[in-house]
């Protein structure tokens, strides 16, 4: 038996990369749901399926994740390389280097490793924002059954708190301040959008869904056509070595 759909709305999440299937449990905002307590949805919410996969809510958090991770690492990585190339260009002037290949060389070693630390420091940090951030929001939204701007000022609070609690108590609570002000913003950002198009999050589930299926289904006929030409060629070479082989092997009759 698949798992009973419920009726889940995700908060401030990026829903683009997951495979769906309107048979399965992807599209959890079927109207025909029994009612369901808020406990049992997060419950749901953080259970695995008959075939081992995790819910679409904890697939939008990881996807939001690696989005900020990915983000994080092309902006932290593009601006410490950036100023690098100016501290290197600065204070490399008087420097002289054995020749034009050499200075080059140690430029672009230098510009590499900080892109590679900046990539670092901001992918993790923006990564583990976002994830947190709408891991919280998620679940409220889970547990509530609907879509609101407490969600967003709850979860921004509480990942900016924990994103400064290694600063002691006061960073803490200034970390949580400007994250609660900082969603409050997306989230009537968000809300706002959906309002004026008049749209919801399962509208935006149902047409990525809808993307998604057709974009499987050209994949798979494409897979298919590439898989019957790979056979008729591989079918035509094993005839023509049958032939070759009958032939040989009628001479050798003959003779």
């Amino acid at each position: 038996m698949l798992r009973t759909a419920i009726r889940l709305t995700p908060a401030f999440s990026i829903p683009i990369f997951y495979e769906t299937n309107e048979n399965d449990r992807d599209l959890l905002t079927s109207q025909t749901t029994k009612p369901q307590t808020g406990w049992e949805r997060v419950k749901l919410m953080y259970t695995k399926d008959e075939f081992n996969e995790v819910s679409p809510e904890l697939r939008y958090t990881m996807q939001a994740s690696l989005c900020g991770a990915f983000i994080g690492a092309c902006f932290g990585g593009f601006i410490k390389s950036k100023s690098a190339y100016i501290y290197f260009m600065e204070s490399n002037q008087a420097t002289a280097f054995q020749s034009t290949r050499d200075a080059q060389k140690k430029l672009q070693d230098c510009v590499t490793l900080a892109f590679a630390r900046g990539a670092y420091q901001w992918g993790w940090k923006l990564g583990f924002f976002s994830g947190t951030f709408n891991l919280i929001a998620t679940t409220i939204s889970v547990y509530k059954g609907d879509t609101s701007l407490v969600q967003y000022i709850t979860a921004g609070a509480v990942t900016g708190g924990l994103f400064k609690a290694n600063l002691g108590l006061g960073a803490t609570l200034v970390g949580m301040g400007l994250g609660a002000a900082l969603s409050t913003f997306g989230g009537l950002a968000v809300l706002g959008i959906l309002k004026v198009t008049g749209a919801s999050m399962d509208d935006i589930r149902k047409a990525m869904a809808s993307i998604n299926t057709a974009r499987k289904d050209q994949f798979n006929q494409a897979l298919e056509k590439s898989a019957k030409i790979k056979n008729d060629d591989i079918t035509r070479h094993h005839d023509s070595i049958v032939a070759k082989l009958g032939e040989k092997k009628l001479d050798e009759l003959v003779d």
